[in-house]
């Protein structure tokens, strides 16, 4: 009988607590506890790695160039990373949202695009390959639309009335496209463009001497310019070899040296780290580094952000100044096989095993293999003085026969300093 009342008594105490807590819970829902600050003493927590993953897809769309097009005249911006990052967070959720809700594709002819170019527009130059796929996925976290084919330039343009279209200049084909999208030009295209001021930015095709010397679509912006040098250094020295072990998780225990290096084994998987900064990876059964949740649910999409993600966690924390991004993305007999590069303050590093600083293939939803090739870059407080562009064009005569694009590059060999310097792309 004592047991039956205490059990009543209890009973009565959770219920009394419920119907607390119910109470609180409403009385914070009401309009004078929510308008009165108490409520940001108790600031919502954020679940592990939220802010991170944010901050990880935000530097690995960030486009090398933009430019914004309005009645008044072109905005232009490039070489100045810093800048880009205040721009594109607005930007790129109209982007975003174009790719969400994009139309059918329809090609378009160049001078069609070069109208688009030229009349009310943002542009973005991701200076890489970036399948469409996966730029809806980096900007709507769970993109569905699944646009085919991968595009370095894209633009958000007017079209008729006060609709938005979507564009973009195809890969490997060089042919152009656009759609339609929910978006319009009065809510959503006009704010945007109202955000910047024009600083007499123009494309090659645009100016009489520079459209027969170089690629139509090279963004010039500035007259002449300083460009940073930077002193590099290999991460891996000094302790930096336990961190890309954590990173690609490997155990430090079970390895044996190799020439130039160290192998470390995980069951018949091998990660060769050599002295020279170079770090490999074979699998044996392939299943360590899966793309997606299960193999019917990979993608082109899941297999980009998986290698970028591998990337960004190995080499992205240890690369200074620089930082990743998608150089190619290309499907070949059931494989695909993706490059990183390092872009430093907008202009790519350019090393000499080709170019590119990370190379995965994916296969069946799994990466299989990869090559890292880890690098530091620290400003070195001195500055290489580059002539103003239509000068540096003049000087490489021998662009003018392909008609190619001149970037500011920074070129690796392997040495202790890099400095910029114009280079026909």
């Amino acid at each position: 009988m004592r047991d039956k009342r205490r059990l009543i008594e209890w009973g009565k105490d959770a219920l009394i607590v419920l119907l607390s807590l119910s109470a609180v819970y409403l009385l914070s829902m009401t309009p004078l506890v929510r308008d009165s600050g108490l409520l940001d003493l108790f600031p919502p927590r954020e679940s592990p790695g939220a802010n991170s993953l944010a901050q990880s897809q935000g530097t690995a769309m960030l486009p090398a160039r933009l430019a914004v097009n309005t009645e008044g005249g072109r905005y232009g911006l490039q070489y100045d990373e810093a800048r880009l990052e205040e721009l594109f967070p607005s930007l790129g959720a109209l982007l975003g949202d174009a790719l969400a809700s994009a139309g059918q594709p329809q090609a378009v002819s160049e001078p069609q695009w070069r109208r688009y170019l030229e009349g009310k527009s943002i542009y973005f130059d991701f200076a890489g390959e970036v399948p469409l796929s996966a730029l809806e996925h980096w900007l709507q976290s769970a993109g569905t639309q699944g646009l085919e084919g991968a595009a370095r330039r894209v633009l958000l343009c007017a079209g008729e009335e006060d609709q938005v279209l979507l564009c973009w200049q195809q890969a490997g084909s060089g042919q152009f496209f656009s759609c339609s999208t929910a978006l319009t030009q009065t809510l959503h295209l006009d704010p945007a463009a109202a955000a910047v001021s024009p600083n007499a930015a123009y494309f090659a095709f645009e100016n009489p001497v520079l459209s027969g010397l170089l690629d139509p679509y090279t963004l010039i912006t500035e007259a002449a310019r300083q460009g940073a040098c930077y002193s590099v250094s290999n991460p891996l020295t000094g302790g930096g070899v336990d961190k890309v072990l954590d990173a690609l998780s490997f155990s430090a225990q079970n390895h044996a040296p190799v020439s130039g290096g160290e192998v470390y084994l995980d069951g018949g998987d091998r990660l060769v780290v050599s002295a020279s900064g170079a770090v490999s990876y074979r699998a044996a059964q392939g299943e360590k580094y899966p793309t997606a949740p299960s193999q019917h649910e990979a993608s082109l999409a899941s297999a980009v952000d998986a290698a970028r993600a591998l990337a960004e966690g190995a080499l992205g924390t240890s690369c200074g100044d620089a930082r990743l991004y998608l150089m190619s993305a290309q499907e070949s007999e059931g494989a695909v096989r993706l490059r990183f590069g390092y872009l430093l303050n907008g202009c790519p590093v350019y090393l000499n095993n080709g170019g590119w600083a990370a190379e995965f293939w994916v296969k069946q939803g799994y990466i299989t293999q990869f090559t890292l090739y880890f690098r530091s870059y620290t400003p070195s407080g001195e500055h290489a003085l580059l002539l103003p562009i239509d000068k540096a064009a003049a000087m490489l005569p021998s662009i003018a026969q392909e008609r190619r694009e001149l970037v500011i590059q920074y070129q690796d060999g392997g040495g202790a300093s890099v400095s910029p310097q114009w280079v026909a792309a």
